[in-house]
């Protein structure tokens, strides 16, 4: 019997399992991790200070203006999301034993956690809120691109355009950006000719990535990133970034767009996975959990254009 019994207690040895190999998760690349050992605090972050005026053919005795540099304090206050799932005894005997069932179900739980956490940092994102932003006209999306750009560029960082799986469909079919297919662009961009024949994603991405003159293209899943996409919501944007580097503390040493704050009770695993069996159902039951919460500390960082597709 005990090989259709799950073991009881924390199961850091599922912890580690990637939940979505395939289609992968992108928001934490906009708020990477800060990882915390307190639900409730402040973090401090640099902010982006405008250059002061340089001083010229001051008379010797006269002091300088001094123009400080502080660091902000944001509080931050972790909210918990958890999932459970369940296997029944007669279940994992199909499953083939134990070890896949705990496999199959430790995934199941951690996977609908991390896509509640992934849904959240794509609405952050994707919403105009505090971000730059401009209305899309038709035809002229690579002239916003530049404006986009542009308007971004002191913020140190990788610059890259995110946006969901529909919305980088559609700017793909643009003509403008159809009249820019060259094998110079998909040089820029890294790409491979056969490739981009073939119309393989990741090539379609380093293609445009090199005709709009940014770093990286990111293509999100459409469950998270394709909000209402057929009646103009969030998912019908695009935006422009800096990424913030991948420095756990690089929000101390630059202004960067923010970070997903992550409570770590012991310091190991952000996404905690327990697992006990349930006598009375007979079946073995999973849970996941996590503690987060997003902080942005220089929302211009980020600039959304709107309405790229109806």
């Amino acid at each position: 019997m005990d090989a259709y019994i799950t073991q009881e207690g924390r199961r850091e040895d599922l912890e580690g399992l990637d939940a979505n190999p395939y289609l992968g998760y992108i928001g934490n690349k906009a708020y990477p991790v800060v990882s915390t050992t307190q639900k409730v605090g402040d973090i401090y972050a640099a902010t982006l200070t405008a250059d002061s005026a340089a001083q010229a053919g001051l008379a010797r005795g006269t002091a300088l203006t001094t123009v400080r540099l502080t660091e902000s304090a944001n509080a931050y206050s972790c909210t918990s999301v958890e999932k459970r799932y369940a296997i029944s005894r007669d279940e994992v005997k199909q499953m083939g034993g134990i070890e896949k069932a705990d496999r199959i179900g430790a995934l199941a739980s951690k996977r609908s956690v991390q896509r509640y956490v992934e849904t959240a940092l794509a609405a952050q994102l994707q919403t105009v809120g505090n971000h730059q932003t401009g209305a899309h006209v038709a035809g002229s999306f690579l002239t916003e691109a530049q404006t986009a750009l542009e308007a971004i560029h002191r913020y140190p960082g990788r610059k890259a355009l995110m946006l969901g799986w529909s919305c980088f469909q559609g700017i793909m079919r643009f003509t403008e950006v159809l009249n820019q297919f060259s094998l110079a662009a998909l040089a820029i961009g890294g790409g491979d000719a056969a490739d981009v024949l073939a119309g393989r994603p990741a090539a379609l991405r380093m293609l445009l990535a090199g005709i709009i003159g940014v770093d990286e293209v990111l293509v999100g899943d459409d469950d998270h990133w394709g909000v209402d996409v057929g009646s103009s919501g969030i998912g019908c944007n695009a935006v422009f970034l800096a990424l913030p580097g991948e420095d756990e503390f690089s929000h101390k040493m630059d202004p960067v767009l923010g970070k997903m704050v992550q409570y770590l009770p012991d310091g190991k695993q952000p996404y905690i996975i327990e697992s006990y069996y349930d006598l009375s159902l007979k079946e073995n039951v999973y849970d996941a959990e996590t503690w987060y919460s997003i902080e942005e500390y220089n929302p211009e960082a980020a600039y959304v254009l709107t309405d790229v597709i109806a």
